[in-house]
């Protein structure tokens, strides 16, 4: 999600530089926004990648509901080529989640639909899955929400850890030091 803030901040500085003629500003800010977007794919690619494989895991009738639920809420101008029913698998996964945490499928899917334009997207199905984590407040990273501690490791909070977490008392003799406002960078 920083990457994808911050891919927009430097197309907004483009746009900002342009229109006061500051032509390699705007130039060294789209090219910025190319390298953060590369960085975005090489970053996303993993988690899209499991995504994409929960959802090919979903039962066939489960995943023939959700990918209707995505035929009937998407214009037909986004339903291109390239959204075939491979490419819709992170989607239907995120839609299978977001049922399972109690959402209003067709209405969090339009809203996701409706937050901003879709016809500049490189991957509607990669926005809305973003957008979509994001209204449902899934987790960002895909195995967190059923992601537990594996039979036999010890938990941090656990009695044989509590030590380990614990700070421990400065040494005798030596004072801890008090911060001094020369240590801390001026406020704007």
């Amino acid at each position: 999600m920083l990457l994808s803030t911050m891919v927009l901040v430097a197309l907004a500085a483009a746009r900002r530089h342009s229109a006061r003629g500051h032509a390699q500003q705007a130039h060294a800010s789209r090219q910025t926004a190319e390298h953060l977007r590369a960085a975005y794919r090489r970053a996303a690619a993993t988690p899209m990648q499991a995504l994409r494989d929960q959802g090919r895991a979903l039962p066939e009738a489960e995943r023939r509901i959700h990918q209707a639920t995505i035929r009937a809420a998407l214009p037909e101008a986004a339903l291109r080529a390239d959204s075939s029913s491979t490419k819709t698998d992170a989607l239907t996964a995120t839609l299978a989640q977001a049922e399972r945490a109690g959402h209003d499928l067709k209405a969090l899917l339009q809203q996701a639909i409706d937050m901003r334009e879709l016809d500049t997207a490189e991957d509607v199905n990669d926005v809305l899955v973003r957008r979509l984590r994001r209204l449902a407040q899934l987790p960002a990273h895909v195995g967190e929400a059923t992601r537990r501690p594996k039979a036999g490791t010890s938990h941090p909070n656990t009695s044989t850890n509590r030590t380990s977490n614990r700070t421990k008392p400065p040494s005798p003799g030596i004072r801890p030091v008090a911060p001094t406002p020369r240590n801390h960078p001026p406020r704007r």
